[in-house]
């Protein structure tokens, strides 16, 4: 394994190629597409078998309700658009209702189809794999800031020490570096796996997708839009309740309840992926992740020269700069 190959800055991996995108995006409208052709037989299916049913929807102008008695009030069905539902077919509970499909699957297809892309542009080379970018770019980033806390300053070679330091660490020695680079054994544990799955095989990634994706959700998205998600689970939880009051007031018929399921997609979809993001969230944290120095020293130099941790740099590279000075003398 050529580590030094696979290792890209993280400024190389900040911008994604068009290639990327829309891969990312054509995966998603196949897969929505795909599905929504998918359960439609199915929930054919289920009015039949469940409910006692018969669905319409081959284009067929039926009564608005099953006990019409006005005539030409006739509605068009159609496959995608418009169904006619009867349900408890002889019975005395028999009714008709009217379902879109559109409307009604729209957020959960939608939700689904995002996990395709996710799972599959996450393992696709990086050339087409809009995830794997975001992945990598966060373990590139991880990896800078531990080499800089490590040694100061950038250098070739830092990524691929660290890289390696890290995959072949033990249970003890990932104690040892929290100690030493600032960061929790979590989060050095969440970076270990990470890059176990981008060196591992693509059937890794394959059966292993949620350790790649950890890092990019507990370091970048979950920090970034944790608020933002459950703002839109609010939203979310408005619209229903504006739905379901109309509902109430007669406003929306109880025979055409589409816009009921449209508000209770709409809530799921938001609250699934809400709840994933504090999956992959960060845990509160009881240790401190950054090392105490209860040095005087470290006290007396804060004090007088600004921040320790700055102070502290500034020796290594001085002790460095003299190595390499020495052994060039030599």
């Amino acid at each position: 394994m050529n580590l030094k190959d696979e290792n890209k800055d993280y400024f190389d991996l900040t911008e994604h190629s068009t290639a990327q995108v829309i891969t990312f995006v054509l995966i998603f409208i196949i897969s929505y597409v795909g599905t929504f052709h998918l359960i439609l037989p199915i929930l054919e299916m289920i009015v039949s078998s469940f409910l006692k049913g018969r669905v319409y929807n081959a284009g067929e102008l039926v009564n608005y309700a099953l006990s019409d008695n006005y005539g030409g009030n006739l509605e068009k069905t159609s496959y995608y658009g418009n169904w006619a539902i009867d349900i408890y077919l002889q019975t005395n509970q028999e009714a008709r209702y009217w379902f879109q499909p559109l409307i009604s699957l729209l957020f959960p297809l939608s939700v689904f189809s995002l996990f395709i892309s996710v799972g599959v542009t996450a393992v696709l080379p990086r050339q087409f794999g809009y995830i794997r970018q975001k992945i990598e770019r966060e373990i590139a980033k991880s990896l800078d800031k531990i080499a800089m806390f490590k040694d100061g300053f950038h250098q070739d070679g830092q990524l691929e020490e660290v890289t390696a330091m890290i995959m072949k660490a033990n249970v003890r020695d990932l104690h040892e570096y929290q100690k030493q680079w600032g960061m929790s054994y979590e989060d050095l544990r969440t970076i270990r796996k990470a890059l176990d799955w981008k060196y591992g095989s693509v059937l890794y990634k394959i059966f292993k997708m949620p350790t790649g994706l950890n890092i990019y959700m507990r370091f970048y998205f979950t920090e970034k839009y944790s608020n933002t998600m459950l703002g839109l689970v609010y939203i979310g939880a408005a619209v229903l309740i504006i739905i379901i009051g109309l509902r109430g007031l007669k406003f929306i018929p109880s025979t055409q309840p589409s816009f009921v399921f449209f508000a209770l997609g709409l809530e799921f979809s938001l609250l699934l992926t809400y709840a994933l993001t504090l999956m992959f969230g960060r845990e509160e944290e009881t240790e401190m992740n950054q090392p105490v120095h209860n040095s005087s020293s470290n006290v007396f130099l804060s004090n007088d020269f600004g921040n320790s941790k700055e102070v502290e740099n500034l020796l290594r590279v001085f002790i460095k700069s003299k190595k390499n000075k020495s052994g060039k003398d030599e």
